[in-house]
């Protein structure tokens, strides 16, 4: 059972399930507000933020289609972090009660859950060990083999602006461009426009 593919869901989920369309800056949920949805991304990109008391944003995930979003809010009265679209976007809401009877009832459904989550926990470790690693090319060579390995090939393709590439990143623009420059002058990378494709021995 998919959860985008809304034919295959239980007729009392289906019925329920609500369309957001997004335009770019706008939020989906924010942070602090009830937690009454579950929501995948169908089109277009997603982030998920917390603000910290000192007015700091904190990236968490960039939800592109197929991805989840609060999950948290079958768990939470409240959601801990906002959802902002980075461009335009459409989601997809599930009430909150609803998918949690389905889930309960249906295996197949609960196993497609959990694949969801066990990709967020995944995600949430990169971040994690792309913060603890000082050197920016470095840095940036970690996340290109994770981006690399998850689509099973040696090419990332970008679709999105490098300023925000570096936010997700925790660098400048200048300081990602600077770290792009020197991972192609080494032989790492090689790259176009749009795309960077890891060399034999960085792929490895």
């Amino acid at each position: 059972m998919d959860l985008l593919k809304l034919k295959s869901l239980p007729e009392d989920l289906r019925n329920a399930v609500m369309h957001y369309d997004l335009s770019k800056g706008e939020t989906l949920f924010r942070q602090g507000e009830p937690a009454s949805f579950f929501f995948t991304v169908e089109t277009g990109r997603i982030q998920l933020v917390r603000y910290t008391s000192d007015d700091k944003v904190v990236t968490f995930q960039v939800a592109e289609p197929g991805n989840s979003l609060g999950e948290i809010a079958l768990f939470s009265q409240t959601y801990p972090c906002s959802a902002v679209a980075e461009v335009a976007s459409r989601a997809i809401a599930y009430p909150k009660e609803l998918i949690l009877s389905a889930i309960r009832a249906n295996p197949e459904l609960a196993e497609d859950f959990i694949a969801m989550l066990v990709q967020k926990i995944q995600d949430l470790k990169l971040r994690i060990e792309l913060r603890d690693i000082r050197a920016a090319h470095k840095r940036l060579l970690r996340y290109l083999r994770y981006l690399a390995a998850s689509e099973e090939q040696s090419i990332v393709s970008f679709d999105r602006p490098l300023k925000e590439i570096a936010a997700d990143l925790g660098l400048t623009p200048e300081t990602l461009s600077r770290a792009l420059a020197r991972l192609e002058r080494e032989g790492k990378i090689a790259r176009t426009r749009l795309q960077i494709t890891l060399q034999q021995s960085s792929a490895a």
